[in-house]
Formats: C-alpha cells, structure tokens, sequence
C-alpha cells in the first residue's frame, strides 16, 4: 500500500542575489584582465572570463553562469576591444570571436553547473542513506512501542530540526488524552489515513504535521513532527519523511506481531498443561470408577446397588469426555473413516445409554445412504446428546430421533420436550469449552460434552446447531456430508 503523500512540496525559490555575485564576479575578472592585459595578449585575456564564467556556473548553478557568459562577452567588448569604452566593434573579427567566447562560456557554463547538481544530488543521496541506514538499525532492535517513540524523538526529529513525537492508540483505538498533540487531529488522521497539520491540504495552520504510519494491514499510529524551521519542508526532506514513515510502521506492526506471538506461546503452553493435567486427572479416575461399577455390580440387585452403577457410568462417560478432549487437543482429530448405517449407530449410542422411563420415538429414513463416519467418535457424540436429555429432562419425557437425506447432507435431529434451555442463553455459547446451559447446577457434568462433539463432527466435515423447540423443548441438529458411499456387488442368485 502507497503511503499517502505527507506534505505538498513546494519548489525550491529562486535566489536572485546570485545574479549580483555573477555580474560582480565578472567586475573583478576585468579588472584582473585590465592588470593582465600589461603583460598578456588581448586572445590570452579572454582565457580568464572563460575561467570565471565556469566558476560561477559551479558555485551558484545555472542561471548566474549564463548570466556570466553574456556579462563577460559584454566586458570584453566594452573594455578591451577597440575602440575601447564603447560596445562598437571596429573590426568584424571581433564579432565571430564574441560569438565564440559567448557559445564557449554558455556551454562550460552549463556543464559545470550540471556537475556541481550531481555533485550536491550525491551528497544529498548519501546523507539520506546515512540517515535511513541508521534508524532503520535502531527500530530493527525495538522489542517495545516505547523503544520506536524513543527512535522518533532522539533520530528523525533532530534531522528535521524539530520533535517528533509517536502517537499510538489503545485497545479501544481511540488516541489518548496524554495532553501531547491535538487528539482530535491524531484520531481523524488514524482512522482516515490521511496526513493533517501543516503544509497539508487539511488543517494547514496547524503547527504541527500528523503522518499516518499505514501498514499493509491498517493504520497503527501516528507520526506528529513538530519544526521550528519557518520554511517548508523541501522535497529532500519529504522524501526522507516517507521512508521514516515506512520504517516506523514497519517496526509497530512487527513489535505487534512479537506481541502477538508471545501471548499465542502463553495460551499454547497453558493449554498443554491443561490437557496434560486432565488426561492425569482422568486416568487416575478411571481406575477407582471400574472398581466401584464392579463392585457394584457384586451386591444384589436392590435400589442403592443401581444407583451406584448408574453415577458410576455416568462419572465414566465424563471421564471419558475428559480423556477425548484431551486427546483431540493435543493430538488433534484422527479419524478412522469407514462406511457405516445411521440408524444402527443411533441403535447402539441408545444401548449405551441409561434413558429411564423416556420414550423413545426413532424416525430414520430409510433413502439415507451409508455415511462414511469414525463409529467410535460419532457414537460418542450420540451419547453426549442423549446423555443430556437423561439430565435435563423428566422421566417422563419424550427424545425424538429423525433422520433424512436433504441433497447432498445427511440430517439428524435429537429434539426433546423437556424444559429447554434457560432463557436468555446463547445456544452457539453452549458449544464451548467448559461453558453449561445453567451454572452451578445440581445436574453433573463440566461442560465437555457439547464442545467435544462439534470438534467430532466439524472434523467429518459437518457442522452441529442447537436451537429451542416450540412450544417447549430442546433441539440439536447435525448435518453431515452424504458422500458417494461404495457400490455392493449382489451375489448371483443362479
């Protein structure tokens, strides 16, 4: 992205006192020729305006040079050549010889003055390469804003004889009131990226000039330079205050991007730890778990022996759920894809899971073709889902179970007509992390299930929803790809 323009340039003045030190300089060179004329012949004497007229042309450019050429020819003519005092020529030589001596001084003339402007493009270049050389060393070691605010005051303000002063917004991308500028200019230049201030076609009275430091993502600062100086900047200068421009927002968004990075490591390192201390925790649960179940199991059939087992199953799903969250965020999703029937996957997460006394109403389309499913993982998502019904609804209620084909998606509904969710609830919140329906709740559970089984079915290419049912209930719906699943080769009945 082209920074924009910071300053209009205006063009360099003329200086006319230069024509005065020109026409002076050739006063001086008559006389010197008048005092060489004692020992020199008139053709050697002209020697010295050429002489003086390249002089000038290098010392003061151009136009004093031509001026010289003509001064001179003028002088010869005025002063040495008969009839002397008087710009008649007696002798039409002489013309030939002025043309002469005029077409020679314009030319040496203009050549040196072209030499002398390479000479000062030169040094010009090379101060500006210092320059640049030198802050772009020090913004490429800033670790921190405050090291490029430092870069800004103790470099480039100097080289402009002023201040300059880095503005930088906070989170909130408004400028702060630290009393340095005047806000309102620095938050219109942030947000337009545009510059303001003086020698600008906005707010040119203002003291100060406001320079957005863009970046090809977004606007991240801005430059404020303050100058005592009364004259504009020149085009030297602008150009330079271009690439500082690059420079410095060059360095703020690698500084943000350090930032970034390092708080990326920080969450990536808690993260692991968090997974490594809940496969720990669910390994060591598991072991106890199965000796109770099974313990459980030993006692006779009475109340208090069933209800055992069933917390027991119930703790070791979330265990379960715990382990595979954990594995899925260090490992991530593997995936063992085979051809599978929906509906005899829905027949064994409804086996797997304690319903009670609900009622059960499965409607399974039979023109759903086979759905290329890890059967491990996607039936754990099934449980998931009618382990929250068991916790969320009455006895009494009834979970519906509808499949069907619609184009190329395979969808699944798990509806409910218990409670629903809580008012006010955001049912895409549900699917995070540790994040439940109703904090605090008397109903087991960490909040797992849910974000366990988007990242399941997400990784088979689908999605999950949830949404209330009318006139009163729960709803969660899963679409899958349909995928082209293999064709069965019939054995021949002959």
């Amino acid at each position: 992205m082209m920074i924009p323009h910071p300053a209009q340039v205006p063009s360099r003045p003329f200086r006319y006192r230069v024509l005065a030190y020109a026409v002076a300089a050739c006063a001086t060179t008559t006389g010197i020729a008048a005092m060489l004329l004692r020992v020199f012949d008139l053709s050697n004497v002209v020697m010295v305006f050429l002489l003086t007229v390249m002089l000038v042309a290098l010392r003061w450019g151009r136009a004093a040079g031509a001026l010289a050429a003509i001064v001179a020819v003028g002088s010869f003519d005025f002063f040495f050549v008969p009839p002397v005092w008087s710009f008649h020529v007696s002798d039409t030589q002489y013309l030939f010889t002025f043309l002469l001596m005029l077409v020679v001084a314009l030319v040496t003339g203009q050549l040196a003055a072209r030499l002398r402007a390479e000479a000062v493009g030169a040094a010009a270049g090379e101060r500006r390469a210092n320059a640049l050389a030198a802050v772009a060393t020090d913004l490429s070691v800033a670790v921190r804003n405050e090291d490029i605010a430092d870069v800004c005051a103790a470099r480039i303000g100097p080289l402009f004889d002023g201040k300059a002063t880095l503005l930088l917004p906070g989170r909130d991308e408004r400028m702060a009131l630290d009393g340095i500028g005047d806000r309102g200019i620095a938050q219109w230049v942030l947000e337009e990226g545009r510059p303001a201030g003086r020698g600008t076609e906005t707010l040119p009275a203002n003291d100060a000039i406001y320079l957005p430091l863009t970046t090809p993502l977004r606007t991240r600062g801005v430059l404020m330079l303050e100058r005592s100086a009364a004259q504009p900047l020149n085009v030297e200068q602008v150009g330079l205050l271009r690439a500082f421009q690059s420079l410095i927002a060059l360095a703020i968004e690698r500084v943000h991007f350090v930032e970034v990075a390092h708080e990326t490591q920080l969450r990536m390192e808690g993260e692991r730890l968090r997974n490594a201390l809940l496969s720990a925790v669910s390994h060591d649960l598991r072991t106890p778990l199965t000796a109770i179940r099974g313990m459980a199991g030993m006692l006779d059939e009475s109340d208090v022996a069933q209800a055992i087992m069933n917390q027991a199953d119930r703790m070791q799903r979330q265990v379960a759920n715990l382990l595979d969250a954990a594995r899925l965020q260090g490992e991530g999703v593997r995936l063992d894809l085979q051809w599978h029937a929906l509906d005899e996957l829905v027949g064994s997460a409804l086996a797997s899971t304690d319903l009670g006394a609900r009622h059960v109403v499965l409607d399974i389309s039979p023109e759903i073709p086979l759905v290329e499913l890890d059967a491990t993982l996607f039936e754990r998502v099934l449980v998931n889902l009618f382990d929250n019904a068991t916790k969320y609804t009455p006895d009494d209620a009834t979970l519906s179970i509808r499949g069907d084909r619609t184009g190329t998606h395979v969808i699944l509904r798990v509806e409910d007509d218990g409670p629903g969710f809580p008012v006010g609830v955001d049912t895409h919140v549900l699917f995070a992390e540790f994040v439940r329906g109703a904090r605090e709740s008397a109903v087991p559970g960490v909040g797992l299930g849910l974000a366990l089984s988007r990242r399941i079915v997400e990784a088979h290419g689908g999605g999950i929803s949830a949404s209330r049912r009318e006139p009163h209930g729960a709803r969660f719906e899963i679409i899958l790809p349909a995928g082209e699943p293999p064709t069965i080769d019939l054995e021949d009945p002959a």
